[in-house]
């Protein structure tokens, strides 16, 4: 039964030290992101840095550049570029939740 405590516990602290590890190679990654920003083709000014701003710079060229906001409130017709601040904007302003 020791043995089986100890295999346990290494087993632990070995995950601790992966975890370390990873979230330390992460950490690197995020640096690496915000010193190297993708900036929109478009020349709208419009930068994105960490680690999801390829992603961010998809979004932004599918929905928001050169575009009049695609989502609208039911409530008063403003106008937003993307559906989350519509659901903000309608909990927030109108308290409607889930809409």
């Amino acid at each position: 039964t020791d043995e089986v405590f100890m295999n346990a516990q290494e087993a632990v602290g070995a995950h601790r030290d992966t975890q370390e590890k990873e979230e330390h190679f992460n950490n690197q990654l995020n640096a690496l992101a915000i010193i190297d920003p993708v900036e929109c083709p478009n020349n709208c000014g419009r930068a994105y840095k960490g680690l999801r701003r390829k992603h961010s710079l998809k979004r932004h060229l599918l929905y928001e550049c050169g575009k009049p906001p695609q989502f609208q409130c039911v409530v008063c017709l403003k106008r937003f570029t993307n559906k989350k601040s519509v659901q903000y904007h309608l909990a927030a302003i109108h308290k409607i939740i889930n809409h």
